[in-house]
């Protein structure tokens, strides 16, 4: 049975079929999504295995033989198929099942695709419903179209997010791996829907292409006009524009971040909330263009500093939010681990492992008033599929072995791997108020 066939029609993309070929992260990721509203994903991985099943190790995390909580980030409820397609039998299988696709997603680069005669051109003349969508580092022009492209170069560097992250004089900063991978997946995934909207229209397929330094540059918008009128980054939190829109440490030692950008319109009640009303009146600082013109803008932030320091970030949040100033305290990622605000809205999702037991992992963002949560089934080993799709094209158990032994397909032949669904807190709840029973089914 697949993973498909396991979730039996749920979402609003059952039906549509994906063939993802894809290594790494931001485009698998992509795919997570789209199989996490319902889609048929079948992930094609060479007989070695997608290269993010060898980066658990670098940031801390194990696995074992059929359990990869870093596969895990990016694979959700997906089917594994293990093809050679540099055998011609492998690639013979591999066109079957792009008969049989409404999309192909790719990450490999163009080069890579044409060697293999899945470039655009080749497969939209072969078949013109297929939506094709291709991840890459930079665009397909401009000398770096054909670099390597992880999201720690195109976006993070090149893109302007590590040296403008830091206070102002300080070293450049290192984002969570794959953090512009993970919000790029969110722009490919919408682009492959749209594509697949334009072709109940068009009745055709089309070509969809992102990349990772065109999201960072998107993501920086607002510092990329900033810096064209000398408003450049990184910044000084002590000289920023808008003091409103600020850090600030609390008595305890905590900090909490301030988001108020209507500065003019909330500048007297910020003051008398603060306990800074003898500035109420203050012409040179009570607007941004007076703050401006005056310089003042540090000196405000001196200000909002001294009051913060008054009171713990416990007092200062009572204080905000019985006012409804948009503020929240600077988290760590073990202070999302407990929040239950990422779990009530299923931001983040309690999942098991045989090997490492309870865990958690982080879902995708979209959900649908008519399906709700999705059902999670963690990642496979490689070609755990890869007999059962075989069989649905057509091919008899001898033929199978056949491909087994020539090296053009790889079946996994180790223990089973249940298919168990791991739902949300709301899902287990409903559950545990009609009938007691285990929070995860086999």
């Amino acid at each position: 049975m697949t993973v498909t066939d396991r979730l039996n029609g749920f979402g609003p993309l059952a039906g549509v079929t994906i063939v993802e070929l894809c290594e790494w992260v931001a485009a698998p990721a992509a795919a997570r999504i789209l199989a996490e509203m319902g889609a048929e994903v079948i992930k094609i991985e060479p007989p070695h295995g997608d290269a993010q099943r060898t980066q658990g190790a670098g940031f801390g995390v194990d696995k074992t033989a059929t359990e990869d909580p870093t596969l895990d980030l990016n694979n959700t409820n997906k089917n594994w198929v293990s093809l050679n397609l540099k055998h011609p039998d492998g690639m013979t299988v591999m066109r079957q099942l792009l008969a049989r696709a409404d999309v192909f997603m790719t990450s490999l680069r163009s080069h890579a695709l044409e060697r293999l005669g899945l470039d655009y051109e080749t497969l939209a003349e072969e078949f013109p419903r297929l939506v094709w969508a291709q991840n890459r580092g930079y665009g397909e022009w401009g000398p770096n179209r054909d670099a390597p492209g992880f999201d720690a170069v195109a976006w993070a560097a090149r893109g302007g997010v590590a040296a403008s992250f830091p206070e102002a004089g300080r070293e450049p900063a290192i984002p969570p791996q794959a953090f512009g991978d993970y919000n790029h997946a969110m722009i490919m995934a919408g682009g492959i829907l749209a594509a697949l909207f334009d072709r109940t229209r068009t009745g055709k397929g089309n070509k969809v292409v992102g990349n990772l330094y065109h999201t960072a540059l998107w993501g920086g918008a607002i510092g990329i006009t900033a810096t064209q009128w000398g408003a450049t980054y990184p910044k000084s939190r002590t000289r920023v524009p808008n003091p409103f829109n600020n850090t600030y440490e609390t008595a305890d030692g905590n900090w909490l971040l301030l988001c108020q950008p209507q500065y003019d319109k909330h500048f007297r009640s910020m003051m008398e909330i603060l306990g800074l009303a003898d500035h109420a009146d203050d012409e040179t600082m009570n607007s941004l263009p007076a703050l401006k013109a005056s310089e003042k803008a540090p000196q405000v932030i001196l200000l909002l500093e001294g009051a913060f320091r008054t009171r713990s970030l416990a007092e200062w949040t009572a204080i905000l939010t019985e006012h409804d100033v948009p503020h929240q305290p600077l988290f760590h990622y073990e202070d999302n681990l407990t929040d239950d605000e990422a779990y009530d809205n299923d931001a983040l999702r309690a999942i098991e492992y045989q090997a490492y037991g309870p865990r958690t992992i982080v879902t995708s963002p979209i959900r649908f008033g008519g399906y709700g949560d999705p059902p999670l089934l963690l990642s496979k080993p490689t070609g755990y599929h890869t007999v059962a799709y075989l069989q649905k094209l057509g091919y008899t158990d001898p033929e199978i072995a056949r491909l087994e032994a020539s090296g053009a397909v790889f079946a996994w032949h180790g223990e089973e791997v249940p298919d168990r669904v791991f739902r949300s807190r709301r899902q287990l709840d409903r559950e545990a108020s009609r009938t007691p029973g285990p929070s995860v089914t086999a």
